[in-house]
């Protein structure tokens, strides 16, 4: 645990500093925009899926569909700044008994834009805030061997849920890069640092790991927005007839 808000501390850190470099540089590109995105995330299951196994659930295979979307704007070479969100599951399934696992998260994105012209931009950065995540189990009743159900009587399959808050921090690269005047694409990698994690149960006798799992991320977003030189246009000299 030290080690994560350790590491996390350093991130924000390293980030104002950068920040704080902006102000001794002179802009060059201005640019601004947000979209939504889509991408996969890669947590380290082994814990889960131990619980999982125990509990007599199948087990989790492969990387979280991912589904977010942000938006911020700033200047090249200088701080970016803006939200950023995104939300990713997965699930496994033996026909009686569904395990699903997801987590969910927001904050403020905060960077420094280390280069780019009016067509790229590259930044370093961070999102800032918190999430949750959750693991629910739900085990359908076993049908009669006979096909038999009572009429009028609908049998409820059981489910136990799981769940927890965090804090995070996510340091991130970032290539943004313009097709239209109006729009382009995004791609981000990025790494979740979850913190002060908050477990807790809804429904369920069972005591669950630690939900918020850290991992790398990767999104391709479609970006709609621009860049713009900021360099002004020298004035055109007044006629002498004026």
């Amino acid at each position: 645990m030290r080690s994560i808000v350790s590491r996390g501390l350093w991130v924000v850190c390293a980030i104002v500093t950068l920040a704080a470099a902006a102000c001794a540089a002179d802009a060059q590109i201005g640019f601004g925009g947000g979209g939504p995105g889509l991408g996969l995330y890669m947590p380290e299951l082994t814990q889960v899926n131990a619980f999982l196994e125990d509990a007599g659930f199948p087990q989790l295979d492969g990387d979280l569909l991912l589904i977010g979307g942000s938006g911020r704007g700033g200047v090249v070479p200088g701080l970016t700044y803006g939200g950023a969100g995104w939300g990713a599951w997965i699930e496994s399934d033996t026909g009686t008994r569904h395990a699903d696992y997801g987590i969910g998260l927001g904050g403020f994105d905060l960077g420094y834009a280390v280069g780019g012209d009016a067509h790229s931009v590259l930044t370093l950065g961070a999102v800032m805030g918190g999430g949750g995540a959750e693991v629910v189990l739900t085990e359908h009743p076993v049908s009669s061997s006979d096909g038999w159900n009572p009429e009028g009587i609908i049998v409820e399959p059981t489910r136990q849920i799981y769940d927890s808050a965090f804090v995070f921090v996510a340091p991130y690269v970032d290539m943004q890069i313009r097709l239209l005047p109006w729009m382009g694409i995004g791609l981000r990698a990025g790494y979740l640092l979850p913190f002060l994690e908050l477990n807790g149960q809804d429904d369920g006798p069972l005591d669950a790991p630690d939900l918020a799992l850290p991992g790398t991320y990767v999104r391709l977003s479609v970006v709609f927005g621009g860049l713009a030189d900021l360099q002004s246009e020298p004035l055109a000299e007044e006629s002498d007839s004026l």
